[in-house]
């Protein structure tokens, strides 16, 4: 086994999968990756030279995949014992100013996160216990709770303020944070990297979760999430941006409270409640040729929507120079990247059908617009590992 030092875990315990990657320092060793495959969970791991292979994880529930996860790696050849790992790092997800920076993650910072558990049930549930399985199955190590909303601190106060009483705001700690913003510095990084970010930038995050962008001059101006993941876009499972008195008629209406309400409009709403059928896109494409007309609605208002949303984040722009594609549907549905460009003409996007048809590199952006074309359109493969691990890391030394 070659050997490592000061190794850091990355721990993303997502809405639907969960993601782990081994580092020894800046250097990727191995990603694992857990979610469903029908009603089973299976797991796969990817080598830094993208080889990988798929297995049954074992279990029913994503809430206990972290238990197998140290045995992964001694199959692998790549621990022999749990102090080897020094850090841990979390993806955190929290509506407040302050986990709109990385924390350690100690008593004092979960204590916190706990009084915020009933305003992103979804996320923070899956991170404390998270945080419980790894801290027992590495008990030397340092936990961190990497910020998912701090690249989105840079936003001008017109877009981070709503438009309510600002001493109010303030002592509330009422603000639109912003999300995906670790998916986002991914994506800026590697353009830098190719010489490629331009100063007028919208990125696409579209997953379970799913955002939009507005990037200028590599810093975020704005973000369709707001004050939780839930605001913006129509996603898998969430209702996106809903008026908060329709809200209230669904709350009295269904007889539920206000825990109901939120599970409600983040777990059975967006294109699971639309269809009625399904959150996965690629079942209600599939259900759409069909002839099921509740699932094609469902796609054309997701479709609508993020077209909308990429209309506004280029006036917060002023205009726009490239668009990126990132997140599990961003990177993988070419039927999707081609519904919403459709209708974007007057922004200057523009596809190539041949490159949008074309599998992209596993970790390398591919460009998807014509050569010649002035505003250029890119998928770009999400690493929020990589970033994840450097900011532990920066976060401990």
């Amino acid at each position: 086994m070659e050997k490592v030092n000061a190794l850091v875990l990355v721990a993303n315990p997502g809405s639907a999968s969960r993601k782990y990657a081994l580092y020894d320092g800046p250097r990727l060793l191995m990603k694992v990756h857990f979610e469903y495959e029908g009603d089973q969970i299976v797991y796969s791991c990817q080598s830094p030279q993208g080889s990988s292979k798929t297995e049954p994880a074992g279990v029913g529930d994503l809430s206990v995949v972290a238990t197998k996860i140290f045995d992964i790696f001694v199959a692998l050849g790549l621990l022999t014992s749990k102090d080897q790992v020094e850090t841990i790092g979390l993806r955190v997800v929290a509506p407040s100013s302050y986990f709109q920076v990385d924390r350690v993650l100690n008593a004092s910072a979960e204590n916190a996160l706990d009084k915020l558990r009933h305003r992103s049930a979804l996320h923070i549930e899956a991170l404390l216990k998270e945080s419980d399985t790894l801290r027992q199955i590495f008990p030397e190590a340092t936990l961190v709770a990497v910020s998912d909303s701090a690249f989105h601190a840079s936003m001008p106060a017109t877009a981070r303020h709503y438009a309510i009483n600002t001493n109010d705001a303030k002592n509330l700690d009422v603000y639109r944070f912003g999300y995906h913003g670790l998916s986002v510095e991914s994506a800026i990084r590697k353009l830098v990297a190719l010489g490629k970010l331009p100063s007028r930038l919208i990125i696409c995050h579209l997953g379970s979760g799913a955002s939009i962008t507005a990037v200028k001059n590599g810093k975020s101006v704005d973000c369709s999430m707001g004050y939780s993941p839930l605001e913006g876009l129509m996603m898998a499972t969430r209702s996106g941006d809903i008026d908060i008195t329709a809200a209230q008629v669904l709350q009295a209406g269904l007889g539920l409270d206000d825990h109901q309400l939120h599970e409600y409009l983040g777990r059975r709403s967006g294109l699971l409640g639309v269809s009625g059928r399904s959150s996965d896109i690629r079942e209600l494409l599939k259900d759409e040729q069909a002839g099921h007309e509740p699932a094609g609605l469902a796609l054309d208002m997701y479709v609508y929507r993020t077209q909308q949303a990429i209309g506004k984040m280029t006036a917060s722009l002023g205009g726009l120079e490239a668009l990126i594609f990132t997140g599990t549907v961003g990177e993988r549905s070419a039927e999707m990247r081609r519904r919403i460009i459709k209708n974007l003409a007057f922004l200057g996007l523009s596809l190539d059908p041949h490159l949008n048809h074309t599998p992209t590199p596993v970790s390398k952006p591919a460009r998807l617009s014509p050569i010649a074309h002035p505003v250029k359109i890119y998928v770009v493969p999400a690493d929020e590992d990589a970033v994840i691990a450097t900011h532990a890391r920066k976060l401990v030394s």
